[in-house]
């Protein structure tokens, strides 16, 4: 071919290319103008008794919500890396409502909002920059929102101040509301709220059946006074244990390690503990299988990943592998042995976006 005619064609298609990236690049500049504005507004308040005064008078359980990551939704080490990598000014250029659900204003009213819109509760969160996040969502906090999901959030509302109203006070009047009451609702209104597809994978199971909801695990029974200098009693923890809570973690795992025929190792885990896909959103698991001869010398070592990938970007098929486990399913992974005799051993993480790994479990077998 005459070189002439060969470097006009490289010109063409270096061209088509450069256009095409273009219309790209000025189509998403379009789709991130044209997205609102992101609005703030003060939390729902009580016309006479402040936050400060909540935190005092119930210090038993705001000690609890202070070790918590709804507490350090916007301050815990997540947060730290999202600053220190540029990524929270990137999302607020691209307008991602992040900050609606780390540091909501009021999540009480959202239904009654819902339901004149006639659309779903809860946000279909992604952390993708060209995908938006879809559903009812609550308005961020412009008042003290470093203390991100805090009481104002969940117990505040237009109303007044909402609980389960089971315990009269002279403090303040409490309006009963049966999401406070029944777990089963608490999960499908108040936790959707800002756990939406979280949720709707636990709708897919049969726990609600069996009377398992989200604060089955996520605020679990204690007894504990709710008052200073107030009786103990049974009720909801506000520690809200989760994918942050080592132990949580380590009893949610269900693995096992079996030599089979081949010879091969198989590891199985079965999803039979946690109510929605494990691991959970953008987290992964991590196999790490070696094999030792007798003397402890390392023959050979693979590590195969478990989840989600949520870039992004390349938030899209088929950049988005999901090898999440759904409840109720399992996944085995098969590795190979060399012939003769040895100890295989599997340690198992679970990797977070913070990225902690603890060890979730660790199973050895003489083969």
């Amino acid at each position: 071919m005459n070189p002439r005619r060969l470097l006009q064609r490289i010109a063409v298609v270096f061209g088509a290319v450069l256009g095409l990236g273009l219309v790209l690049a000025a189509g998403v500049a379009l789709k991130v103008l044209w997205r609102p504005r992101l609005a703030t507004v003060a939390s729902t308040t009580h016309g006479t008794i402040g936050r400060q005064a909540c935190l005092d008078c119930h210090a038993p359980i705001a000690d609890e919500w202070r070790g918590s990551f709804h507490h350090r939704s916007l301050t815990g080490p997540y947060w730290a890396q999202v600053r220190h990598l540029g990524y929270l000014e990137l999302f607020n250029r691209f307008r991602k409502p992040c900050v609606n659900c780390h540091a909501p204003a009021d999540v009480l009213d959202l239904a009654i909002v819902a339901e004149a819109r006639g659309t779903g509760l809860g946000v279909e969160c992604t952390p993708s920059l060209l995908r938006d996040a879809t559903g009812i969502m609550p308005a961020a906090r412009a008042d003290a929102p470093e203390l991100g999901v805090d009481c104002t959030s969940c117990h505040v509302s237009r109303r007044g101040i909402v609980g389960a109203g089971g315990r009269p006070t002279a403090a303040h009047e409490t309006i009963a509301d049966r999401r406070f009451r029944d777990p089963i609702v608490a999960s499908t209104s108040l936790c959707r709220t800002c756990h939406g597809a979280t949720v709707k994978a636990w709708e897919r199971t049969n726990l609600a059946a069996q009377g398992v909801s989200c604060v089955s695990c996520h605020m679990p029974l204690v007894r504990a006074a709710s008052t200073v200098g107030g009786p103990e009693r049974l009720r909801r923890s506000h520690a809200f244990p989760a994918d942050k809570d080592t132990n949580l973690l380590v009893r949610a795992v269900n693995a096992s390690l079996i030599i089979a025929d081949g010879p091969s190792a198989k590891v199985r885990i079965v999803n039979d503990r946690v109510g929605h896909y494990f691991p959970s959103g953008g987290n992964f698991l991590s196999v790490r299988f070696a094999i030792y001869d007798h003397a402890g010398r390392k023959l050979k070592e693979q590590v195969r990943a478990l989840g989600r990938n949520e870039d992004p970007i390349l938030d899209f098929w088929p950049f988005n592998k999901d090898t999440r486990i759904a409840f109720g399913d399992r996944r085995e992974l098969r590795f190979p042995l060399p012939n003769g005799h040895g100890r295989v051993e599997v340690v198992v993480r679970y990797h977070d976006w913070m990225k902690v790994a603890p060890v979730v479990a660790i199973l050895c077998e003489e083969y």
